[in-house]
């Protein structure tokens, strides 16, 4: 006999949500058979602590864009919609949405996802280990015989725990130095072009500054981003523009766009844009099959640029992260000019307009043509050593999985991310980004606690056989590197035969989605 699927919820309920308990009783029951049904007809119905949501309304206004819907339609979103925001808006805001109760069998009540044979426009099927391509997976994979209902009620249990503790109230006094440090950046690279001698040494330090500068506000810019701050998504955001768009002249609003896609379908070859770098970079061979990118929806072609800077990515690779900040400035206007979703665009543009006045003015002062070509030189390629931390996290990690059906956000994410192991000292450098495992797991948590939760996350990972994965800085280069070369090395036997067929399959998909 059928029954009703309703995850107990993490806190003792509130008053409201009794009153809600009520409404709920009176909705409709919606069966896996119905759901598919109906999300093939354009619906978008997404599963949350046991009810059916059907989003096609709101998914133009969400904050997070709307991918970040897309990518859970069909599927129990309930871990990953409950980290991505504060608990009101369980209590508040996504009840409205509900249209039905969920209900299915003993044998389907773990299931993470009940389209994942569909092959949807906006979303594609999460890349298996089972589908007897062959693709190699990086040491790091999990796992086959993992028990996700286990792993989600230990989670979730952690979570609650880390609730009451009062762990996701952030303390201020943890951004006095992180102030502190900005201001001082700030200084040194304007003091030393206003008033330095004018001298190679002069600028070449006043680009580290620079440098240096622009990384710290990406941290902060992510923290504001994740409304790790106050809690509050429009005053977070607004300071995170006000700050890192006038000082870092980079879209905050095309960073949240692309970093929620990136935490709700990590290291997914078709939906991750983390992971999508064709020509110059790929991490998986499956990108030699020309894939369709459900972000950027365009085919990736894996063409004869491509097959050059692949086929040596793992010696070209520093050198390609030198300009990734060029990369970013782009990315950012085109957001702020196409993007049929950008909510702060107006805002973004004048802010950043104000960047390019000030930092022009700055450039301005500097008295020869060489000096300026060193300073912004130098500037932008030391900004290399932040993107380098960024994608460590996740490059060399596992980018298929074990069972896309059952597997569970906690379990997804352990996964497909990476700790770096550093002195407490020393956490200023990184900015968080050493924890990016605990960071996936509780995206909203302080970054300056993430130290106290590891142990934590470590105990989650022992008792049920994930392998947490951790090196230090250096030795995490190396393993990236060796995961790089391993890919590149493929790129020779990938014969023309296999290139003609992956261009067919491309251009069978994109006809496809014109059409849909």
């Amino acid at each position: 006999m059928p029954s009703i699927i309703l995850p107990p919820k993490p806190a003792a309920p509130t008053q409201a949500s009794v009153k809600m308990g009520k409404r709920f009783g009176k909705l409709p029951l919606c069966t896996a058979s119905e759901l598919r049904r109906r999300v093939e007809q354009g619906e978008y119905l997404v599963i949350i602590d046991g009810l059916v949501c059907k989003l096609n309304g709101f998914i133009d206004k969400h904050p997070g864009g709307p991918l970040s819907i897309m990518h859970m339609v069909g599927r129990d979103a309930t871990d990953e919609a409950r980290s991505m925001h504060p608990a009101e808006v369980f209590e508040s805001t996504m009840p409205r949405w509900a249209v039905a109760r969920f209900v299915t069998d003993e044998k389907a009540a773990a299931q993470a996802s009940y389209v994942e044979d569909l092959d949807l426009p906006y979303s594609a099927p999460r890349s298996t280990l089972a589908d007897g391509s062959g693709h190699p997976q990086p040491e790091s994979s999990s796992a086959t015989d993992l028990d996700y209902a286990a792993i989600q009620r230990d989670y979730r249990q952690l979570d609650v725990q880390l609730r009451e503790e009062g762990m996701y109230k952030c303390d201020y006094s943890d951004y006095a130095c992180e102030a502190a440090r900005y201001v001082t950046l700030f200084a040194i690279a304007c003091g030393l072009i206003l008033l330095g001698p004018a001298s190679a040494w002069t600028y070449l330090a006043a680009g580290v500054s620079t440098a240096l500068l622009w990384q710290q506000l990406a941290f902060f810019a992510h923290d504001l981003g994740h409304n790790e701050l106050t809690g509050r998504r429009e005053f977070d955001m607004v300071l995170g523009i006000c700050v890192a768009d006038v000082l870092g002249g980079l879209s905050v609003g095309w960073w949240k766009k692309n970093h929620n896609t990136h935490h709700i379908v990590t290291n997914d070859v078709d939906n991750d844009p983390d992971i999508q770098h064709l020509p110059f970079l790929a991490v998986s061979t499956r990108f030699f099959e020309s894939r369709y990118s459900t972000y950027y929806r365009r085919i990736m072609e894996f063409d004869g640029a491509a097959r050059v800077f692949v086929a040596l990515q793992d010696k070209l690779y520093y050198l390609i992260m030198c300009f990734a900040r060029y990369n970013l400035y782009f990315l950012s206007w085109n957001y702020l000019l196409f993007s049929d979703f950008a909510p702060y665009r107006l805002l973004e543009m004048g802010c950043i307009g104000v960047f390019f006045v000030w930092f022009s003015w700055l450039v301005s002062h500097i008295p020869t043509w060489p000096y300026v070509i060193l300073y912004l030189s130098v500037a932008h390629s030391i900004s290399a050593v932040l993107h380098i931390q960024i994608t460590l996290s996740h490059f060399a990690m596992s980018t298929e999985s074990p069972d896309p059906v059952y597997e569970c956000f906690a379990a997804r994410q352990v996964r497909t991310t990476m700790d770096v192991i550093c002195p407490t000292w020393f956490d200023w450098f990184h900015g968080g980004l050493q924890f990016q495992i605990e960071h996936h797991l509780f995206p909203r948590l302080p970054r300056h606690k993430l130290r106290r939760v590891q142990p934590l996350v470590k105990d989650l990972c022992r008792k049920h056989g994930m392998e947490f994965k951790e090196f230090s800085f250096i030795d995490g280069n190396v393993y990236t590197l060796r995961w790089l070369g391993e890919v590149a090395s493929r790129v020779k036997l990938y014969n023309g035969r296999d290139e003609h067929s992956a261009q067919a399959v491309a251009s069978f998909k994109k006809s496809l989605r014109t059409q849909q």
